[in-house]
């Protein structure tokens, strides 16, 4: 009787699904480090940081995970468990997207082929891609039940018609700007995962530059977990930071890590005992779907990544702004932030403005002239009015954004009521637009032509933004032809290069200046955030360009500038107003203009020839 109902054990035993595995028990039973890709061979066996990052990748609740991280701490090899756990325990749809069509060859020929060559139980599982009946190519490879395709960032191909469980996003910050002319690979890579209710989101990066760095941004939109770990003196959990290593002077043969609770130096050799005794911890709420996790090499079991290696390669690179930022970003795993770059945010922008002293459309004493920029998006015309005064000091005085296709001429009748609109300053003084600017570089450019050229005398100009170094803020206008419902027109318009760069730098100086008067820009007290936002979304950035570093504009990753755009715009439009008249006499007769009655400074004249009476009939004349 024994041995029957041995027998129905054994039998019952057969149909039992195996145990479900999380990532880490996965790999610590059958993972397997092939010597071509890892400094060691053999056995992988989990760190503790790992465990809770790998963890969660398998945890049923949890959609999306981010790792912002350094070099040095395995991720690499996370990201090749994470394949072959899905090719081995749960197959389905895979796609890892590298920053390149060649990265990605380069990670299945590096990584993928020797894991499933080295790792016992995926040998069967998928074929070998020089099979000449094989199904798998280096960029996909095909096991029962699922596929595992690997493409570039930089081509929008690897996206499209396809819809996978898993995507796989690897060093995002080495993504181009866009995959192709798709848009964000982030994005586009999340949208093939819509229809699987089990799906899984992974990024991990190395970071790169503030606001720019596309795993920082995600790591903010999560629970950003940090690796928690007990000092051996007092117990108090923390989790390392920078500035509490410690050493002498240049010597950094003994370096400690000062405890923030009650300053014991702790010494390297501690360091394993308290990563095994730590915990990841979320430093903000989330949402519960979305967790962060950021790691950096003071917790690696890397030779070298002692403290001691870390500090010797700080000292080597402190002084050297390109190897310090390097450094930055591949050791601490935090984002590089250049000395030179804005300091200037939304919220210290937005106390500025609650201190002003006038109201929207109201323009202060001190604004003498209005001049507009207006940006021509798909689906809206946005624009920025702003006073100038003596010394160049600005005033937003307006914004206004009207809705609809600037196809359709109700649109432009719109634009046509704020560009001849009237503002009544603080003094009872009326004033009117006196110049403006509007872009046509935008998919309506015919339409916008054809709206300049028929509005030029009431001062608007057409502009064309010039990312090149040098340009003028405005330079010479061409004359640009006009096609208007398939005919080209006899007369075109007049098209003025702008220098977007030196205005931009212009512009970012005087946000900068804290102090009220020369050259300080105000805000009236009832914008919102959103425009401070839209406003500091551009930084100037370090790049190289032919051996040698110059300094560019950069947006910060999915950000709006139209704000920036039309502030830059409307200094555009004051540079087409300078033009037109006399600068060392322009403020005194604005002012008297303004004011008749108030006397104002003796002016020599320019020693070249000028129609005195065209320059001083000019205001409002156009």
């Amino acid at each position: 009787m024994s041995a029957i109902v041995e027998l129905e054990r054994r039998a019952f035993a057969a149909f039992k699904p195996p145990k479900k595995l999380t990532l880490s028990e996965w790999a610590d039973e059958y993972a397997y480090l092939s010597a071509e890709s890892s400094a060691e061979g053999g056995r992988w066996h989990t760190l503790p940081y790992q465990k809770g990052i790998m963890d969660a990748i398998t945890d049923p609740n949890i959609e999306q995970v981010t790792v912002m991280k350094s070099a040095r701490v395995g991720y690499s090899k996370i990201l090749n468990h994470i394949i072959a756990y899905h090719i081995h325990q749960d197959p389905c749809g895979i796609m890892v997207v590298q920053p390149t069509i060649e990265d990605a060859s380069g990670y299945s020929k590096e990584e993928i082929a020797p894991m499933i060559r080295d790792t016992k139980v995926l040998t069967n599982l998928v074929s070998d891609a020089k099979t000449r009946d094989s199904n798998n190519t280096i960029l996909q490879k095909q096991f029962p039940g699922g596929v595992l395709s690997l493409v570039g960032a930089n081509s929008a191909r690897g996206f499209r018609r396809v819809s996978r469980r898993i995507v796989l996003f690897d060093e995002t910050d080495g993504y181009p700007a866009s995959a192709g002319t798709e848009g964000d690979q982030i994005k586009l890579g999340i949208a093939r995962t819509q229809y699987f209710w089990n799906r899984k989101i992974v990024a991990g990066s190395t970071p790169t530059i503030k606001d720019f760095s596309r795993i920082e941004r995600l790591f903010e939109q999560s629970d950003q977990r940090r690796y928690y770990v007990p000092c051996p003196d007092c117990g108090h959990m923390q989790y390392l930071r920078w500035p509490n290593m410690r050493w002498e002077g240049s010597d950094t043969d003994n370096v400690s890590y000062a405890c923030e609770e009650c300053g014991v130096l702790i010494p390297h050799n501690k360091k394993r005992w308290m990563v095994e005794r730590g915990e990841w911890r979320a430093t903000q709420p989330g949402n519960g779907r979305h967790v962060g996790f950021h790691i950096w090499a003071a917790y690696s079991y890397s030779p070298n990544a002692e403290w001691s290696n870390l500090a010797e390669e700080f000292e080597l690179s402190k002084h050297d702004p390109e190897q310090l930022k390097t450094w930055i970003n591949t050791t601490l795993g935090e984002t590089w932030e250049d000395e030179y770059a804005s300091k200037v945010g939304a919220d210290a922008l937005m106390e500025r403005a609650a201190e002003a002293k006038y109201e929207v459309t109201v323009p202060p004493e001190e604004a003498l002239v209005l001049c507009m920029g207006c940006d021509v998006q798909d689906d809206r015309l946005s624009m920025s009015v702003f006073g100038f005064g003596r010394n160049e000091e600005m005033f937003l005085v307006d914004r206004k954004v009207i809705y609809g296709s600037p196809a359709r001429a109700d649109l432009w009748k719109q634009m046509d009521e704020v560009l001849m609109g009237q503002y009544v300053s603080q003094d009872g003084f009326e004033m009117k637009i006196e110049s403006a600017a509007i872009d046509t570089g935008g998919h309506y450019t015919q339409e916008t032509y054809q709206y300049v050229r028929e509005r030029s005398q009431l001062g608007l100009i057409g502009i064309k933004g010039i990312g090149q170094k040098g340009k003028p803020p405005l330079g010479k206008p061409t004359t640009q032809d006009i096609t208007f419902s398939g005919k080209a027109l006899r007369r075109g318009v007049k098209l003025f290069p702008v220098g977007v760069d030196v205005i931009k730098t212009t512009l970012h100086n005087k946000l900068k200046n804290a102090e009220k008067g020369e050259g300080y820009i105000h805000f009236y007290p009832t914008i919102t955030h959103d425009y401070f936002e839209e406003l500091t979304a551009e930084r100037q950035v370090l790049r190289y360009k032919h051996g040698y570093q110059e300094r560019v504009w950069m947006k910060k990753s999915n950000a709006r500038n139209e704000a920036l755009d039309e502030m830059v715009y409307s200094w555009a439009a004051f540079e087409r107003f300078r033009q037109r008249y006399d600068r060392r006499t322009m403020w005194d007769q604005l002012e008297k203009r303004r004011n008749p009655e108030k006397p104002t400074q003796e002016v020599p004249l320019r020693s070249k020839r000028t129609n005195s009476a065209n320059r001083q009939n000019f205001v409002g004349n156009w």
